[in-house]
């Protein structure tokens, strides 16, 4: 993803993704905290874990994922991504010290937010805290459903609902559904975020290709047939809580 296909230069206009559960008069007030912003490299460390952290990000463009190394092993494993439109890291606000690492997978752009004028935009908006709460709500979510599917699920299911997931996701950073989507990850990043081998993960990609699903390559997703994924990966959309589905209080 690139700047040029999600244009965040102008502040002033809310971006689509997660942050659009804020209203228009919210973004109004937090969007001139975010005048800084950084670029990241591919595998780039954004913030190891337990650094002293003062800010938090939205990611304006590319993937970030948090990582937790494993144990002895030379790999990490990705327990969450994270997608234009949302917060990276609001959960440093509160804790100070992430027990993750958080890393650049793409060429990345965020804009920073420091925790003292955040600080002072909540204290006089609980409206506004509510919000950013509950998009700490759905990273837990999200969360979750990780676990249940590199716990519970066969390879094949849990790529293809890996890949429904980003699809998902993608098209709500877009704020449309796209049959063509940009794809700089790895089979080692799936690898790292599903819980399995990369020759694992190269094999069901084949066998989505051979069903008709979808496909990876040249730094694509394409997919064939939407609801032929989600039924092989048991993909259902409500764990995300897109804001477009957001209950009035």
């Amino acid at each position: 993803m690139t700047t040029e296909q999600l244009n965040y230069n102008d502040m002033s206009v809310k971006p689509s993704g997660m942050v659009d559960h804020l209203s228009d008069a919210q973004w109004a007030k937090v969007a001139p905290l975010l005048t800084q912003h950084m670029h990241f490299a591919p595998g780039e460390v954004i913030s190891r874990r337990g650094d002293l952290l003062d800010h938090s990000l939205l990611l304006l463009d590319g993937l970030i994922a948090r990582s937790v190394p494993s144990g002895q092993r030379a790999r990490n494993t990705f327990v969450a991504l994270q997608f234009p439109g949302e917060f990276v890291d609001l959960h440093a606000f509160p804790l100070k010290r992430l027990d993750h690492d958080v890393v650049s997978l793409t060429d990345t752009r965020v804009a920073i937010v420091a925790h003292e004028p955040l600080r002072e935009l909540l204290n006089g908006d609980v409206e506004f805290a509510r919000k950013l709460w509950l998009m700490t709500l759905v990273d837990a979510s999200i969360h979750r459903h990780w676990v249940m599917r590199n716990s519970a699920m066969r390879a094949l299911a849990r790529v293809a609902n890996f890949l429904s997931e980003f699809d998902a996701r993608m098209s709500i950073a877009y704020g449309t559904e796209r049959q063509s989507l940009p794809f700089s990850l790895r089979q080692t990043d799936i690898a790292d975020a599903t819980g399995l081998t990369s020759v694992h993960v190269s094999r069901t990609l084949r066998e989505l290709r051979e069903h008709g699903c979808c496909t990876v390559a040249g730094g694509e997703l394409l997919i064939h047939d939407r609801k032929g994924l989600h039924k092989v990966g048991m993909f259902e959309a409500a764990y995300l809580y897109a804001p477009q589905s957001e209950m009035a209080p």
